[in-house]
């Protein structure tokens, strides 16, 4: 198998960081919409969701919010490629975030606002994999 690679842009990494930090104290949360092609998992559109959990170490979106973004991303020949969210200190899937991503087997893109850094991760057959993170001009 090839290694998959998400490819986002300067401006939409910029975008998810300003939102993060719109979002504080509290989890920011997104969905990443796109194409796959291959290996690549392209991201075309960021759409910023509520975390209605409201809390500094989880997120939940608003059921009624998936369904219409999904809906206008299906009218869009748009695939929801990832899930986005930040973390205070560490990069990586929490134990809630594994038991979701079994559910929804996209990429999940994890900003660590601590060391201002991101990293994304898939399950295939049941085993985390670190994705890579390939981010472009434009």
């Amino acid at each position: 198998m090839s290694e998959i690679t998400l490819l986002i842009t300067e401006n939409q990494i910029n975008s998810l960081i300003s939102s993060t930090k719109d979002d504080l104290p509290n989890e920011s949360c997104s969905l990443l919409l796109g194409n796959i092609v291959e290996c690549e998992y392209r991201v075309k559109v960021l759409k910023r969701m509520n975390n209605i959990a409201h809390s500094e170490s989880s997120f939940n979106m608003e059921p009624d919010e998936l369904i219409k973004v999904y809906q206008w991303a299906s009218s869009k020949e748009l695939d929801v490629i990832g899930v986005y969210h930040s973390h205070l200190d560490g990069a990586k899937p929490s134990a809630t975030d594994l038991s979701f991503m079994r559910i929804n087997p996209v990429i999940w893109l994890i900003y660590e606002l601590s060391g201002s850094r991101f990293r994304a991760f898939m399950l295939v057959q049941d085993n985390l994999k670190e994705v890579k993170v390939k981010i472009s001009k434009a």
